[in-house]
């Protein structure tokens, strides 16, 4: 049951049928109680307006909710992604980087045992020559025939060209450590 004009109409047609009150009394009654059930209707619509309101806002917000979260995952799931991605770029990259290096240390090692070699025959070169330069030396310093004495003091003397063999060899000692 309504509390609208209708309904109250109804309530004063019968009581005034009746005649129990007085009229104006029962109208001035009347009157007080429809002014606070249409303040009560008007509060009831306000109330249920509101309500539906906050009913569409709580779904509006859960639609939001719902919204936020599959972008929130989709976020997530897009930098797993691409953290993934990094992450084997980063391996390969690593890896590259790795086969390059035990090629450079091979590529070293091989120069370092070419040069050992080399300074290895220079040295035996150099002491081969030396020793060949002494034992000329030596061999000089017997005298061969006494009646030749400017002979013999001339070829005590240290060749002419050791000096130069010598510089040589240093040279090239010099070049093989640069």
């Amino acid at each position: 049951m309504a509390l609208d004009a209708e309904y109250f109409d109804s309530i004063y047609i019968e009581v005034v049928k009746k005649k129990y009150y007085k009229a104006t009394k029962v109208q001035e009654v009347f009157k007080e109680i429809r002014r606070q059930a249409e303040e009560l209707n008007a509060e009831n619509r306000q109330l249920r307006q509101r309500l539906q309101e906050r009913e569409n806002r709580r779904a509006e917000l859960g639609d939001t909710l719902l919204s936020a979260q599959e972008v929130y995952q989709d976020i997530i799931d897009r930098a797993r992604e691409k953290a993934a991605a990094i992450t084997a770029e980063a391996r390969q990259e690593s890896e590259r980087l790795l086969a390059g290096s035990r090629d450079r240390e091979k590529e070293i090692v091989r120069r370092a045992e070419e040069t050992f070699q080399r300074i290895k025959e220079l040295q035996l070169n150099a002491a081969a020559a030396l020793d060949a330069q002494r034992q000329a030396f030596l061999d000089s310093l017997e005298p061969r025939d006494m009646s030749e004495p400017a002979a013999a003091a001339e070829s005590s003397a240290p060749p002419r060209d050791l000096e130069e063999k010598v510089s040589a060899i240093a040279e090239e000692l010099f070049s093989l450590e640069e």
